[in-house]
């Protein structure tokens, strides 16, 4: 759960329009911790 907890404070700490932080690289972000998110599931659900 802190993953998601610290992929929801960077969403709401970066305002759309923040020059520092390029689009493709908060979708790249959100886009490894879902794949993170994806391994741990099929990891607990393997383990079953």
């Amino acid at each position: 759960m802190g993953l998601i907890s610290t992929a929801v404070a960077l969403a709401a700490e970066a305002p759309v329009d923040n020059p520092q932080v390029p689009p493709y690289l908060f979708g790249l972000f959100t886009f490894a911790a879902l794949g993170v998110l994806l391994v741990i599931t099929m990891m607990i659900k393997v383990g079953r």
